[in-house]
């Protein structure tokens, strides 16, 4: 709530604006007419004067025709001289009685009404003054007062003409209305005007003079209502025109301008304060009324709430001073009160009203002792939060069915009476629970759909009925079959188990795209009925869940050389076991890895030109679907692993110590020997050539 002091009274204006319809008689509602316009004799004539008021509020919202502001009026009074020779004919009044305010952009109700409602509508047959006061006006609404008039007989008058003017009053502040005329008659006659202006000086808060108007001669005319100024008297309206003698309030007119003039001055009567406070707590919005100022003698009327008035949950208790003697008034009459010859305070109080929340069972099945265990009364605030109280002890053959109220809810503003049932109790039935997965893996992947089996069995040596299940897993959701009905998503009902049978019932649940996500399906089992006064054991939970893992884990793989050029032809063989005997899958992308598991990689097939990877690469996929492998970098991106392996070429020169040396080894030891044999030859050959030359 914005401090009271915040809120900005020095904006507030006052505007009265006066709208002329007229009835048609065949229809139920007022149909507008437009200004300067003429009407028929002898007809119904209805206008309406619409109350708004203006400001800004401590939040700097100004009321507009879409928008209200938190600021509201303190009494506004309204005036409104009917204009002569109309016949007044009663207000107009709502359906269900009442005089409303309204927001003018949409219609709906808002803060403000008319004091006393239509009986606070006022019409003085002395003065032809329609009166009534609104109170708690909020800036930015609309209130309408309707009033119904009858149009006279032209008689030997070629021409009657009306104007109607309304004046408000909040506090000093007094504004007039525009000015609406029609006229009976002739629309072309010789016609004169009437003007009203102020002599001497014009004090702040003073109204504009009422408007000119124009009439044809011996036409029956009425002199404007005189001006009301907060600490001044007016000396009326006078003319010194002649030929022109007002009588109650009238004149005829003559065939020439009449001016009338009105003075103030001020009023010496010594004046005294009359405030306003609270003691103690006041309710959110209120604000007490101004300090004004009375002249000694004066009749004060408190302006404010009457006795018993409600407002956002508080009551007001009523005004007490120790200045003034208050007379005591029956309910809906006002309190009035001479001013005295000095200040007067008077203090209001407002009291919190709590209501009470209560028990009470229905229906046929009562235990003997059953008002014995309603629960106590208990007294909340609105606003409150009520907890609902807990179950009665169940007597032997009796079983409490439950409040009908939620188990909390919000007190309102009013009692609240909360009701039970009982049912007569043979005995109970527990049946079991149980759920599987149909399709086990050891993860899902996106799109994949779980599917489960839910068994509900009868343990009962009787048939149960109206079994019904609740899935209480977000995006699980139970699918049709047999033996059961799907009501929604949520909810099966299985119409009957006959005794030590069991019907199943299927649900699934469709992966999604998360990387690692844990889920626990929990299906329960709410309510069940049967015959002979058979109820479910409801001291048991009956429930059954199952775990399973959604994973959207991958490794993609890039094959490499040592100049960083990407290779082609290369093939991976994933293992479950480091035994390599269980395949997992084969290639350079592996998707479906499970979270929290290891898996080995072995490359089973190199690009041309390259040797094979010597080892088996040992791959860790951690609880958030990321992945690491011993000696190489990998990256990770919504689950999503990413690593380059590097293949090293085929040797074509031998390494050294390698196993390309022993070929060449073994042919120079083979050339050797040949060489060595091929020289033994020649030197035997030689030899025997010797040999027979000396022979």
């Amino acid at each position: 709530m914005k401090d009271k002091k915040k809120i900005i009274i020095g904006s507030i204006i006052l505007v009265v604006i006066l709208a002329v319809v007229a009835f048609i008689a065949s229809l139920s509602f007022a149909a507008p007419l437009e200004n300067d316009v003429r009407v028929a004799e002898n007809s119904e004539l209805t206008y309406y004067i619409d109350v708004t008021y203006d400001g800004k509020d401590g939040e700097a919202v100004a009321s507009s025709d879409s928008a209200t502001a938190q600021v509201y009026s303190d009494y506004i009074y309204v005036e409104d001289k009917i204009p002569d020779g109309l016949i007044f004919n009663g207000f107009v009044e709502t359906e269900n009685g009442t005089i409303g305010a309204i927001k003018r952009s949409d219609g709906s109700y808002c803060s403000g009404y008319v004091e006393g409602g239509v009986a606070g509508l006022s019409y003085d047959e002395d003065t032809r003054t329609v009166s009534f006061r609104v109170k708690n006006l909020q800036a930015g609404c609309q209130l309408t007062v309707g009033i119904k008039t009858m149009t006279p007989s032209l008689g030997d008058q070629v021409r009657m003409d009306f104007y109607n003017t309304a004046y408000g009053r909040e506090g000093s502040l007094t504004v007039k209305s525009n000015t609406v005329h029609v006229f009976m008659g002739r629309e072309s006659v010789a016609t004169y005007n009437v003007s009203y202006q102020y002599e001497g000086t014009v004090p702040d808060g003073a109204p504009e003079a009422p408007s000119s108007s124009v009439y044809a001669a011996g036409t029956t005319v009425g002199v404007s209502a005189p001006v009301e100024v907060e600490g001044y008297k007016f000396s009326g309206w006078s003319t010194s025109t002649p030929g022109v003698i007002v009588t109650d309030g009238s004149f005829v007119m003559p065939a020439s301008e009449v001016v009338f003039v009105g003075s103030f001055e001020e009023d010496d009567t010594p004046t005294h304060e009359v405030s306003y406070s609270i003691e103690g707590t006041a309710p959110e919005g209120y604000i007490a009324p101004k300090t004004k100022s009375y002249p000694v003698g004066s009749d004060v009327k408190l302006d404010s709430l009457e006795v018993g008035d409600v407002i956002n949950g508080y009551r007001f208790l009523g005004w007490t001073t120790t200045d003034v003697s208050l007379p005591e008034v029956q309910e809906g009459e006002d309190i009035i009160f001479t001013m005295p010859e000095k200040a007067v305070q008077l203090v209001g109080e407002f009291e919190r009203i709590s209501y009470t929340v209560s028990y009470q069972f229905q229906g046929s099945v009562l235990p003997p002792n059953a008002d014995s265990l309603l629960p106590s009364s208990e007294e909340y605030y609105p606003g409150d939060e009520v907890t609902t109280a807990p179950f009665p002890d169940e007597p032997d053959g009796y079983k409490f069915l439950g409040w009908y109220q939620a188990d909390s809810f919000t007190m309102p503003e009013e009692d609240v009476v909360i009701y039970g049932e009982w049912a007569l109790q043979t005995g109970t039935f527990a049946p079991t629970i149980s759920k599987e997965i149909a399709n086990p893996q050891e993860s899902y992947q996106s799109g994949d759909v779980v599917t489960f089996n839910i068994t509900v069995t009868n343990t009962a040596d009787f048939t149960i009925t109206d079994v019904m299940l609740e899935e209480m897993t977000e995006g699980c959701q139970f699918i049709a079959g047999n033996g059961y009905t799907v009501m929604n998503n949520q909810y099966v009902t299985i119409e009957s188990i006959a005794a030590h049978q069991s019907v199943t019932v299927s649900a699934q649940y469709t992966a999604g795209d998360d990387v690692v996500k844990n889920v626990t399906n929990v299906v329960e089992l709410v309510g069940a009925l049967a015959d002979n006064n058979y109820s479910l054991d409801t001291s048991q939970t009956y429930r059954a869940e199952v775990d399973f893992t959604v994973a959207n884990i991958s490794l993609k793989i890039t094959k490499i050389n040592t100049d960083d050029e990407v290779l082609t032809g290369a093939e991976f063989t994933m293992y479950q076991d480091r035994n390599l005997q269980q395949v997992v899958a084969k290639g350079l992308t592996f998707e479906g890895l499970a979270p929290n598991t290891t898996y080995y990689l072995e490359e089973t097939k190199a690009p041309t030109g390259y040797q094979l990877l010597g080892t088996v690469l040992e791959i860790n996929v951690d609880g958030n679907g990321g992945i690491t492998i011993s000696g190489y970098e990998v990256s990770s991106d919504s689950g999503v692993n990413r690593v380059s392996i590097i293949n090293q070429k085929i040797n074509i020169l031998p390494n050294t110590g390698g196993i390309g040396i022993v070929p060449y080894i073994v042919v120079g030891l083979l050339l050797v020997i040949g060489g060595v044999v091929c020289c033994i030859k020649m030197i035997r050959k030689r030899g025997d050539g010797d040999e027979k030359r000396n022979s």
